[in-house]
């Protein structure tokens, strides 16, 4: 290899050695947005059907017998879960975490500047250096930090009342959909009651056909009864089944994992005692997010105010301290001193005050008009709840009496055999169709108490369950 080979392979070594070093510096290239977006949803889709089969017991693995096993869970398991494994609950947290440490950010004071002046090179040339040194300290002026970091905490406020009207928003979903699939199972009870009746009933018209005591019209209008009796029952499973799905989707959960549903029958009558308006409101008030926005908001408008009130007198722009280095100066004796006065002659600052207190008053109001919206919305649905609670306490007044006889008549006719053992199955089969259409209007008051939840923000008083409980899933011990 002759010289000028090597010079050149010399000479190739520190440029292979820059580009190494700004590749290394260079951020790789990013994959696509919908290439990020499909690799979440199949990471999302192991563990959603995994915690089920992880709770079996100790060595159990997927796929064996116990994992067959429905996952029992009560509401507030389901709403502990639900709120554990929201992505979008999770990503809201996170920015009112940054929320919170940008006020943290805010609240500090300005850095001082260090000045290096009066290098002159003539100086330097002729041996005579002269360098002037000083710190110059920024004073801010009273209420401007606080205004700053209020300001911040309008930002951390929204960010939290986003995440928890998403939590809000979460809970009451998660709720009516455990109460929906538990009003669906009681449905479906009646309707197979419904059904069952009208199949006896059509099983007794077969016989009187073939005694020749009706006609063959009557018999077939009452097995298409029967089959349309059976269809009600289908379609209402069908609903449970998207109810469900619906359910373990907002948990996050897949809605292949069989769950087994615990709580009280949501026919049971009557329901846990509705709050007062006094206590629903006042429970609104410290639970939904717009109060704590809307008393941030004045804070903020608070803490302005006063920071322009206190520009509009002479202070301080800033202080300086600082050393002459020069030959001529005796030991000790370069320091200088030197301070800046803002003074407000041409901005008195009288406008920008008097739009700070038109803002405060402003938002001093917009507290009260939240509280009357909150306030309004919890009237409104704790009315609707009261008013169907009563229709259905008052129906089952009415009705129950009168299907507890009707049964027991009709009961009594079936087993002695009488003539009137036609009529007896038709008054058994109306006693079980008005049961589930009374279950319609039960169904209309918890509708109601999923609403009043949301103007709350949250469960009620009376209902049972810890709101602070973590998502526990257990294993039904009767499978």
């Amino acid at each position: 290899m002759g010289p000028v080979s090597q010079r050149r392979r010399r000479a190739a070594i520190p440029v292979m050695v820059l580009c190494a070093a700004l590749s290394g510096c260079a951020s790789p290239p990013r994959p696509a947005a919908s290439d990020r977006a499909i690799a979440l949803y199949r990471e999302g889709r192991a563990p959603a059907g995994a915690p089920a089969l992880r709770r079996a017991g100790p060595g159990a693995r997927p796929g064996g017998a116990a994992s067959a096993a429905p996952l029992a869970m009560t509401v507030e398991d389901a709403v502990a879960w639900a709120r554990d494994h929201s992505a979008e609950l999770a990503a809201q947290n996170a920015r009112a975490e940054a929320a919170a440490a940008q006020v943290e950010a805010e609240d500090h004071l300005e850095n001082p500047e260090l000045r290096i002046t009066n290098i002159e090179l003539q100086r330097i040339r002729e041996r005579e250096p002269r360098v002037s040194t000083a710190l110059r300290f920024p004073v801010t002026r009273p209420g401007e930090v606080d205004a700053n970091v209020a300001e911040a905490r309008v930002d951390e406020a929204k960010a939290l009342a986003d995440a928890r009207e998403i939590e809000i928003a979460l809970e009451a979903d998660v709720r009516s959909l455990f109460d929906e699939v538990l009003l669906f199972d009681a449905e479906i009870e009646a309707a197979d009651a419904v059904a069952e009746a009208r199949r006896s009933l059509a099983t007794w018209m077969k016989g009187q056909l073939a005694a020749a005591r009706t006609t063959a019209v009557d018999e077939a209008m009452t097995e298409l009864t029967a089959v349309d009796a059976e269809q009600d029952g289908v379609d209402l499973r069908a609903q449970r089944s998207a109810a469900l799905a619906a359910l373990l989707s907002r948990m996050g959960l897949d809605p292949a994992v069989p769950v087994r549903l615990l709580g009280a029958p949501k026919s049971a009558w009557p329901p846990p005692e509705l709050p007062t308006e006094e206590q629903a409101v006042e429970l609104a008030l410290k639970r939904r997010p717009e109060i704590e926005l809307a008393a941030a908001q004045g804070d903020a408008a608070d803490a302005a105010l006063h920071a322009e009130r206190a520009a509009r007198w002479p202070w301080l722009s800033f202080v300086e301290v600082g050393y002459d280095f020069r030959r001529e100066n005796d030991l000790g004796l370069g320091w200088t001193f030197g301070l800046g006065i803002e003074l407000p002659l041409f901005d008195t600052h009288r406008p920008a005050v008097a739009a700070a207190d038109a803002a405060r008053k402003a938002e001093q109001r917009s507290l009260g008009a939240a509280v009357e919206l909150v306030t309004r919305e919890v009237r409104t649905s704790l009315a609707e709840a009261q008013a169907t609670r009563a229709l259905v306490t008052e129906l089952r007044r009415r009705m129950t009496p009168a299907a507890e006889r009707a049964g027991a008549e009709a009961q009594r006719a079936i087993e002695g055999r009488n003539v009137d053992v036609g009529r007896a199955l038709e008054v058994d089969e109306r006693r079980v169709r008005l049961e589930l259409r009374l279950l319609r209007f039960v169904r209309r008051y918890w509708t109601a108490v999923g609403e009043l939840r949301h103007a709350v923000g949250g469960r009620l008083p009376a209902e049972a369950g810890d709101h602070h409980r973590k998502a526990e899933s257990r294993r039904d011990p009767q499978q």
